[in-house]
């Protein structure tokens, strides 16, 4: 009997225990809580205030949401309008003169390697042209193309009228020359710059021609519209141009601006 009660009895002994150190402890006295008030005389700890957290690029965002990332902001703004937009200007102007002298081969290789090495310059739209004039306008042997960089490279030495007296002998001489919507946007636009309303709108609208298919088409509608109004032909003929520059062209990076001015204008025709 004293065998099978001897695990019973050891367990009575541990429970009475517990209970007895579970009661001393309630009914020990509890210890003061901490007076926290400041000693008179001084002055409490001011709030550490929030201020924007630095953080060099690549480290993980910080708990706090309205943290502003200082290092980031200053490179985004230098971003917008840093070296990168010029770098490599040097090339273009390279393959534009190779192109101005006739080289149309060489030129077209430069081109092609500034658009592919400095994506982000700002000369690259017009690097491209140069490699799909080369690519696209091969007949007679490059020999419009190559009147037609002579016309650019005049007009760009601030030579107008040697330059729009190359660009009409060229039509003449190869009327249906590739590059020929490219000479006449070149004749539209100079007629603009010496006040030849007549001209101007005139060839403009020979490059818009539905049939041309140029890709010259939107910005020489636009030249047409705005040289209608200089001649004073009246805002419905101009309003009529603008209009077909947006149904043709929806898509056109000239088609915002030619919108707003046609909302413009037809608020001046209704006052």
């Amino acid at each position: 009997m004293t065998r099978t009660l001897r695990p019973y009895g050891t367990a009575i002994i541990a429970a009475l225990g517990l209970v007895l150190m579970i009661s001393s402890q309630a009914i020990a006295k509890p210890k003061p809580a901490d007076d926290k008030t400041a000693p008179k005389g001084t002055q409490p700890k001011a709030a550490i205030p929030n201020v924007p957290e630095l953080r060099k690029p690549g480290e993980a965002p910080p708990q706090d949401p309205r943290a502003i990332d200082v290092y980031r902001a200053i490179l985004r703004s230098g971003a917008a309008g840093g070296a990168a937009d010029t770098l490599g200007d040097g090339m273009y102007r390279a393959a534009l003169q190779a192109f101005y002298d006739g080289q149309i081969e060489a030129a077209q290789v430069a081109a092609n390697q500034f658009a592919r090495t400095y994506v982000r310059n700002l000369k690259v739209n017009e690097a491209l042209e140069l490699v799909l004039l080369a690519k696209n306008c091969r007949d007679f042997d490059y020999q419009p193309l190559r009147a037609y960089g002579r016309v650019l490279s005049l007009r760009a030495a601030g030579h107008p009228d040697s330059a729009a007296a190359i660009a009409k002998a060229t039509l003449q001489v190869w009327p249906g020359s590739a590059v020929r919507y490219h000479l006449r946007y070149q004749l539209a636009d100079l007629a603009r710059e010496r006040g030849d309303h007549t001209e101007a709108v005139a060839q403009a609208l020979a490059v818009a021609d539905s049939t041309s298919k140029s890709r010259l088409a939107p910005a020489a509608l636009k030249l047409a519209g705005d040289e209608t109004i200089a001649m004073g032909q009246g805002q419905q003929k101009a309003l009529k141009i603008y209009e077909e520059l947006l149904t043709r062209y929806p898509d056109s990076p000239l088609a915002p601006g030619v919108r707003s001015q046609i909302l413009d204008m037809r608020k001046k025709l209704q006052l």
